[in-house]
This record gives C-alpha cells, structure tokens and sequence, in this order.
C-alpha cells in the first residue's frame, strides 16, 4: 500500500468503530453513541487530510487519539465477531501511523510560518469533545449533552476557518455553555462538561489564538527609484521613457 491508503486507517478505524457501535452499543445509550461517532469520524478525516495534504506533526498524533479511543471502546464493548473486526482496524491504524511510507509524509520540525501551538490544540480538544461527553454520559440529560457535545466541533470549524465570531464563540460562548449546562447534567458528564469549559478558555485566551485568528497587518510603503534604474520591461509597460516622463509628452 502507498502512504495516502496507510493514512486513511484512523478513518477506516473511526468508520468500523462506528458501524461496531450501531450493531452493539453495549454500555452506552443512543446518545452516546451518536456522539462518540460523530467524534470519531471528525477526528479521523481531519488526522487523514492533515497528513496526507498538509504533513502537519499535529495530524499524525490526531490519528493515535482516535487508536486509544478506539481501543478505549474495544475494553468497554461485548466481544463479538463486530468486535473483532474493529480491533482489527484499530491495530492496522495504529501500525500504519508508525510505518515508515507514512512517517515520511509528516514533517521532522514545525512549519516555521504554522500556527501557534495552542491555536492547534484548541480545535483539536474540540474535535474530542463530543467522544469524551458521550462516554461520560449518564443518560439524565439527553438533549442538553448533545447541544454541549454538537456545538464544540462546529465551534472549531468556526475558528479553525476565520468565520465571523469564531474568535468570540472559542473564547466566551462555548466555554461558558459547557460550565451552565454542568449542573444540570449531573456526575460524571457536569465534571467533564465544566473542566473542558475551564481548560478551552484557559487556552484560548492566550494571546497566540488570537493572533492566530487576527494576524497582525503592516502598513505598506512605496520607495520612488530614478527612471533610469528600472528594467526596460516595466518602463514600457507603464509607458513612461528612461527620463521618467509618458511617452508621447513634450514635458
């Protein structure tokens, strides 16, 4: 196999996981499931793209989250000939990440013009949340842990593509609907759904995701050179003579 199909295996993985779960949910309800699906095939079409088209570092550790959740549902799940077949995946992409064809494609060092650290991390988390909502998930509400958990994916691609309020929603909006929606949650999801509010607007709140987002502008300036110093090309092209005046003028 090339490196673009031993790449997609995170994928593969989230997609065999996925059809694992509807087949036997085991210890999860349909709310989970849904949401941890949902997770899981986010997490790995980005891990996909960012190392088959970008080469980004960030890509190939995206692609081990989804092999440890992956395995996470393997320790959690009944054992049945599903079961098998989604471990099976889970290993073929946790080997593949490490095989050389795969490697090659991701770069050694960071991209000296990439974005900050934590304005990668950021979405990253966000991309996770709904699969760790839906294992922490106690079942009393079901609407509003879908609205927490649906809502961080969106908000990343919010960010993670400069729309309009992205800035505003990964800073302020979400954390502060996932700390509200905490208590009426109940343990465990309340604590995860609080301590995922804290730690996205700790992070986001460092000056970096902003610049990230609001890359800082210069004001450009222009330099005036003596006709006689420019190539011929643009002199004609602009219609001026090597004395600086337009060609056809008595002045």
């Amino acid at each position: 196999m090339n490196s673009p199909l031993l790449a997609v295996t995170p994928l593969v993985a989230a997609v065999t996981w996925t059809v694992v779960l509807i087949v036997d949910n085991g210890p999860f309800d349909s709310t989970s499931v849904f949401l941890i699906s949902i997770s899981l095939l986010a997490m790995g079409a980005t891990s996909v793209v960012g190392i088959v088209v970008a080469g980004g570092r960030w890509a190939r550790w995206l692609g081990f989250v989804v092999v440890g959740a992956t395995a996470l549902l393997a320790v959690v799940r009944p054992i049945d000939a599903a079961w098998i077949v989604g471990l099976a995946t889970t290993a073929l992409a946790g080997a593949s990440l490490n095989l050389a064809p795969v490697t090659s494609r991701v770069r050694k060092l960071p991209a000296a013009a990439g974005p900050p650290t934590r304005a990668v991390v950021v979405p990253l988390i966000l991309l996770g949340t709904p699969f760790i909502l839906g294992i922490a998930n106690n079942g009393s509400t079901p609407w509003l842990i879908l609205v927490v958990g649906l809502t961080a994916p969106v908000v990343a691609f919010g960010y993670s593509r400069v729309l309009p309020g992205g800035l505003l929603a990964v800073r302020l909006l979400w954390p502060l609907l996932a700390i509200v929606a905490a208590y009426p949650m109940g343990s465990p999801g309340g604590f995860v759904s609080a301590s995922l509010g804290i730690l996205i607007a700790a992070l986001a709140w460092d000056e970096s995701v902003k610049t990230a987002f609001h890359p800082p502008r210069e004001v450009g300036s222009t330099f005036p050179i003596p006709p006689e110093l420019a190539p011929r090309e643009i002199l004609d092209e602009a219609g001026i003579d090597d004395r600086g005046r337009r060609k056809g003028s008595a002045i």
